[in-house]
């Protein structure tokens, strides 16, 4: 035993571990892995994994020859009860479907979907058309975590329990998860190192009545019961993260080892990168990792402080190392949740965790915790509604997030004038937000929304959006409605990443949703001065947003406006069709010329011939998606565009681009550019460069 704690007492073999475990860590993620399915399967046997349900949406994780997860949707809501009480996790289903590649937005700075699964073994998702049980779950533990995670029939508190107590979000509200992340709250909302503190102290207070010192017996039995807990909640690497550290510097402490808390972390995230090398990828595990990290070192070498103080000392600290992780994935920063977590970081883990672990096993409790959180509620719609200290900084190199860290951890373990570092990081985030405005570009950006149009125009430092994508809604019974991302998310998050926070003008070319769709969820977080209708009648999605916006115009046959370096005239006629009456937009900047069709038909490309001498256009935006309804050989040869844009959605239901038209742009020899295939695609007219998405 002697011996065993010299070696343990060794510190440069804790170095030298966690080297190896950065060198095993980037070995794992360069490795390209491939799946063992060839696409075309379409019967799978296979166990349910995890089982979520969303209005008439069933999400499975099934674990066949590799991981699948697998989509199906109920026509009747009998179906979808009668599955509810048969299914459960640990049967083996038989499924037929297609197998589908998973998609994603191909936007600079954008989430990979793909790549996230892929860290996750996923490689396919499963369409699934029909299912059978093969057999039931014969796993008791199973069957008792399928009861107790049914046992809570309150949708809102059932939500609440799955986050706090099982470490699930799937289910939750999309929108207040947002609300939380703008506030600087949302890491609370990951199980990790406090909350498993709390279980710690809750099983020593239990197990104190029958043995008064703290022994490694007892020490055995709280980490059994840890480990029955782990088995009913979502693995997450937070909540591995927490259950990790806190068993190595509890053992740490029962045995007396005295190894210091440096060596300590140094050991834990070395057994974590062991583990799962893909954590490194999770922004819950940066967040917890970097925080309880610094936290551990920082308070470990301070005074006792009074409890006030202490507290604002852990959100100050919490804050700054939580900067570059917030700037570098969000582009922005909020610093009032220094205030805000000082009374949310207590409340959650004084009322809401605990209190989420006694409904799990005491549902009719449930009203007790509907209290607090409608009380949580309304103080977030709240604090949210308030935009003052939000900042928003641009996406920059990943090297300077480095930087902000060497000059953060100076300030924090330097002893003497660590305060200098302070100050430079202050000056590095006024340079950070004053170099994109000083160093403006001219630019224009096609955007991946799916099958939709959205086009970006910035310059000196002004902006512009033409249209904005979405997706038609119809009409679904209430058991039938689940929630889906929007695409003006995807939107308002890449001009944040761009330092944009305002839009000069938001131009609607026409009323369809494909192309105005979006535009009220891009209003509600971006300030717009302007929105431009075409001079058609509105229809009902307009007037919602002519009616959320203060200064709003019907453009018409020879108006004109300007963005910076770029002029704009509208060339398009009036018609009843609303395709038809699509704005049609001529814009110059410098010596280029950029002609936006909108939905714009052959109809009203005969009237631009034929009133307009529009030839060797720069750029095109093909109209109507590449519809065969425009692009007539006569407009292609007139106009004579040196490149396209094609603005469709992969595998949309309306085979756009049609061949005939990219094969009429190919003989003219134009240069396409089809979204589906190149995702977002940015012509910096400052600098005469293209840019393309690369995945």
């Amino acid at each position: 035993m002697i011996k065993l704690r010299k070696i343990l007492l060794l510190n440069y073999l804790y170095i030298l571990l966690f080297v190896i475990s950065i060198f095993y860590l980037f070995i794992c993620i360069n490795i390209d892995h491939t799946s063992k399915y060839g696409g075309s399967e379409k019967d799978f046997i296979g166990e349910v994994v995890s089982l979520e349900y969303e209005g008439n949406k069933m999400t499975m994780l099934i674990k066949a020859k590799e991981n699948l997860i697998a989509t199906y949707y109920f026509d009747t809501e009998d179906t979808l009860e009668k599955v509810k009480k048969n299914l459960s996790l640990g049967d083996v289903l038989k499924l037929e479907g297609e197998l589908v590649k998973p998609l994603s937005s191909k936007n600079f700075y954008s989430f990979s979907y793909p790549a996230y699964l892929k860290r996750k073994g996923v490689f396919y998702l499963l369409k699934t058309s029909e299912f059978s049980i093969e057999n039931k779950n014969s796993n008791i533990l199973k069957e008792v975590k399928t009861i107790l995670r049914n046992s809570i029939t309150n949708d809102k508190v059932s939500n609440y329990v799955n986050v706090f107590f099982l470490g699930n979000d799937t289910n939750f509200d999309v929108e207040l998860e947002e609300k939380f992340q703008k506030l600087g709250i949302s890491h609370l909302f990951a199980l990790s190192g406090t909350q498993i503190s709390f279980l710690f102290v809750i099983l020593q207070a239990i197990f104190s009545r029958f043995k008064k010192n703290v022994s490694l017996r007892k020490l055995l039995l709280i980490y059994l019961a840890i480990f029955v807990y782990y088995f009913f909640i979502d693995s997450c690497a937070t909540i591995d993260r927490a259950i990790v550290f806190s068993i190595v510097f509890s053992l740490n402490k029962i045995l007396n080892l005295q190894i210091k808390p440096f060596f300590l972390i140094l050991f834990s995230l070395s057994i974590l990168f062991f583990l799962n090398p893909y954590y490194i990828y999770d922004i819950g595990f940066q967040y917890s990792t970097v925080i309880s990290c610094t936290l551990i070192l920082y308070m470990d070498n301070k005074k006792k402080i009074g409890k006030i103080r202490e507290l604002l000392k852990v959100s100050w600290v919490s804050f700054l190392v939580s900067l570059p992780i917030s700037l570098y994935h969000f582009s922005y920063i909020n610093p009032l949740s220094i205030i805000y977590n000082l009374f949310y970081v207590p409340f959650i883990n004084i009322i809401m965790f605990p209190l989420s672990m006694i409904v799990f096993f005491i549902p009719h409790l449930s009203f007790v915790l509907e209290f607090f959180i409608n009380m949580f509620e309304v103080s977030v719609n709240f604090f949210s509604e308030f935009k003052f200290g939000f900042i928003v900084l641009r996406r920059i190199n990943i090297c300077f997030y480095f930087l902000y860290y060497l000059l953060i951890f100076a300030y924090l373990f330097f002893k003497k004038k660590s305060y200098i570092f302070l100050y430079f990081l202050f000056i590095g985030i006024i340079l950070h937000y004053v170099f994109p405005l000083v160093f403006s570009k001219d630019a224009l950006y096609m955007i991946d929304v799916g099958q939709g149009d959205c086009f970006l125009l910035v310059s000196n430092n002004r902006s512009m959006l033409i249209d904005t994508g979405g997706v038609m809604e119809y009409y679904k019974e209430e058991w039938q409605v689940y929630e889906k991302t929007k695409k003006g998310e995807y939107i308002v998050n890449f001009l944040y990443q761009l330092g944009i926070t305002k839009l000069d003008y938001l131009v609607l070319t026409h009323g369809d949703y494909d192309h105005a769709g979006e535009a009220l969820t891009i209003m509600d977080e971006i300030d717009v001065e302007t929105v431009f209708f075409n001079n058609n009648q509105l229809n009902d999605l307009e007037k919602k947003i002519w009616n959320n916006s203060s200064i709003h115009y019907k453009l018409k046959e020879g108006d004109s406006f300007s963005l910076g370096n770029f002029n704009f005239l509208i060339i398009s006629n009036t018609y009843d069709d609303e395709n038809d009456s699509s704005l049609v937009i001529y814009s110059t900047i410098y010596d280029r010329k950029i002609l936006f069709m909108g939905d714009a038909s052959i109809r009203s490309e005969k009237y631009i011939l034929n009133n307009y001498d529009i030839s060797n256009v720069t750029i095109l935006k093909v109209g109507h998606h590449g519809s065969r309804t425009s692009s007539s050989e006569e407009f292609i040869k007139q106009v004579n565009p040196t490149y396209a844009l094609i603005s469709a959605g992969v595998n949309n239901k309306f085979n756009h681009p049609h061949d005939e038209i990219v094969e009429r742009l190919h003989t003219n020899g134009t240069i396409i550019y089809d979204i589906r295939m190149n995702g977002m695609v940015m012509f910096d007219f400052t600098n005469n460069k293209i840019e393309k998405y690369s995945s």
